[in-house]
């Protein structure tokens, strides 16, 4: 792992048995359930930041249910075309949470050959550790997206699922003429859930490129749309947790989706694919 910098000084992290230090003798132990936390107490705006236990819990039962299978499938194949040439792959997942599209990536790319070497990063320790108990191969990392403990231009591509985007942060760990690949949400994503918790939906959403424009270029965007039924109270629950929707939505309707055996949602998901401007 030649990846890692000192969160404190940004000098390289080299492994000590169970320890990472710089030389200037900053030094980070493994957890003892197998990953590193970099995450400096100064830059916590909470005293637990990101995703709680409920959330990644949530989402994990969710995930590996497999009702967004299709978009962790186009998201490797995405990647695998774009690295057809390459046979070495040095790759960040930032914003990883519990690790689902991180470890199908690796499995998929290892299986076509590739020599992967991969960090997944989030800034919920709860998130992480879930991961490393999870998956094993990948380097789990508590960090802020927006200070990577990552050296400067080390990594061929950055995934970004759902996640903030730190276009700053992004350009300095890529490689010059490599890849940034975002999954974000489209018009209609979830639209369904959306009509039973509000009366009245939005169907705004977000395009990455605009805050992208100074350091990547947009090469392709991929919609990935199809219909899912979510049975089960537990399941519809465990959809809901997991999104933004969870801390803004009326307590009537929550309610009424807590009432339901069956849902079917429209998934909308964009991927963008952007490389690094020379």
């Amino acid at each position: 792992m030649g990846l890692l910098v000192c969160p404190i000084c940004r000098k390289e992290l080299l492994k000590e048995g169970r320890s990472y230090k710089c030389r200037n003798n900053h030094n980070y132990d493994m957890a003892k359930q197998g990953y590193l936390n970099l995450l400096l107490a100064s830059k916590k705006k909470s005293k637990n930041p990101g995703d709680d236990r409920e959330m990644v819990e949530s989402r994990k039962r969710f995930l590996e249910g497999g009702f967004y299978r299709k978009i962790s499938e186009k998201v490797n194949e995405t990647i695998l075309d774009i690295s057809d040439n390459e046979k070495e792959i040095k790759i960040l997942d930032i914003g990883c949470g519990e690790g689902y599209y991180t470890n199908r990536l690796k499995n998929c790319l290892e299986k076509e050959g590739k020599i992967v070497e991969i960090v997944g990063i989030d800034i919920s320790k709860e998130a992480v550790m879930a991961a490393s108990k999870s998956y094993k191969g990948i380097f789990w990392c508590v960090a802020s997206g927006g200070e990577l403990p990552i050296e400067d231009r080390s990594l061929d591509f950055v995934l970004c699922m759902f996640s903030r985007i730190v276009p700053e942060e992004y350009s300095r760990v890529i490689r010059d003429d490599e890849y940034l690949v975002i999954a974000s949400t489209g018009e209609e994503h979830l639209l369904e859930m959306k009509h039973v918790l509000y009366k009245d939906v939005k169907t705004d959403f977000y395009r990455p490129e605009k805050h992208l424009t100074d350091f990547f270029e947009l090469e392709d965007t991929v919609n990935i749309k199809y219909t899912e039924i979510i049975r089960g109270k537990d399941n519809i629950k465990s959809l809901f947790d997991m999104t933004p929707y969870k801390w803004r939505s009326p307590k009537e309707g929550v309610a009424r989706l807590y009432l339901l055996e069956e849902l079917s949602v429209t998934i909308d998901v964009n991927l963008d694919i952007f490389r690094k401007k020379i």
